[in-house]
């Protein structure tokens, strides 16, 4: 090998070299997600192949220039994330070594230890005064909970965690009650209207679980209220209120996610863990592109990206976009 050969081949290690230890020292934090099928965001999404600019795992992501990683699970119960959790790097999930190295965690949990165990039945026991099934659901729950956050905490003790809270989807149109329970409802003069009050009753002591963990052990992680918040969304405006939750009355729909986004960015800012500015930047540029890739033929997407770019805040910004795009079919591949 010639001495120019020589010297150009050191070069191209050295380059090589500097690269891989700035990718290493990057300064993107890592943001992993895990849980449900909320955090999965495999529902909700219309199309479904924008899942990646519409559920808020992603959303906050690209907003914040993180590195995010999705390992949320659809149909986990808290049993099922816990085994998860527990398994060691044996496929390409890598789930040990993502948490351990992880700057936050954020869990979307609880949700399926009661819709998994019919809340119609539920809600119908309860207004029976029967209370067994569900003490029995939520003991296991707050054991395999408290169990969850020991397994967190002992992988990665540095690492900023959150807990979502359950959100209500009951409705008096919700099909998470069958008719023989309406009827078995109505017999006991229950009217659909009251449905979501005993929802809500239901759900007060599943998130519960959270609140008595974090009172039991303060700073051991963050809340993010999803269930205070829809619920203040929909005493302001029902109709927006129901709009949060996709038609299987179980799922957010596009703006729940954006919901759910923007509270969480609001928990990140508060802790300095993202930048306002940055974030509502990018944001509008991924509003922006979206319009473009999906409505150009059927918008004016200049007139509506003026708007956009003008917009004071991430909730501005989703309802200009889901205005824009109310009744107008996408374009995609």
């Amino acid at each position: 090998m010639t001495k120019k050969l020589i010297v150009l081949a050191l070069i191209i290690v050295l380059a090589a070299s500097v690269f891989s230890l700035s990718a290493c020292s990057s300064n993107q934090p890592l943001i992993v997600y895990l849980g449900d099928s909320i955090a999965e965001g495999i529902a909700g999404m219309s199309p479904i192949s924008e899942r990646e600019r519409y559920a808020y795992y992603s959303v906050l992501g690209i907003r914040n220039n993180y590195i995010y990683k999705n390992r949320a699970v659809s149909g986990h119960q808290t049993k099922q994330m816990l085994d998860l959790i527990k398994q060691e790097d044996s496929d390409v999930r890598m789930m040990q070594t993502v948490l351990k190295t992880a700057d936050i965690i954020h869990v979307s949990i609880l949700g399926n230890d009661l819709l998994q165990n019919n809340l119609g039945e539920l809600i119908l026991d309860i207004a029976n005064g029967n209370n067994v099934v569900i003490d029995d659901i939520l003991s296991k729950a707050t054991v395999n909970f408290s169990e969850i956050v020991d397994v967190l905490k002992g992988y990665n003790p540095d690492a900023t965690l959150m807990f979502q809270t359950v959100y209500n989807p009951m409705f008096p149109e919700a099909t998470l009650i069958n008719e023989a329970t309406r009827t078995s409802l109505a017999a006991l003069d229950i009217t659909e209207e009251q449905y979501r009050q005993l929802a809500a009753d239901i759900l007060a002591r599943l998130n519960g679980i959270i609140h008595a963990y974090l009172q039991a052990h303060p700073g051991a992680f963050h809340i993010i209220d999803a269930n205070a918040e829809f619920q203040r969304i929909f005493n302001e405006n029902p109709e927006r209120g129901r709009a949060l939750i996709f038609g299987d009355f179980v799922h957010p729909s596009i703006e729940g996610h954006a919901v759910m986004a923007d509270l969480i960015q609001a928990k990140l800012e508060d802790l300095d863990l993202a930048k306002a500015a940055p974030a509502l930047r990018r944001y509008k540029d991924l509003k922006i592109e979206q319009l473009k890739d999906l409505y150009s033929d059927s918008l004016d997407v200049s007139a509506i990206k003026k708007q956009i770019r003008n917009a004071k805040s991430n909730e501005e910004v989703t309802q200009l976009y889901l205005a824009a795009i109310k009744g107008k079919t996408p374009v995609y591949a």
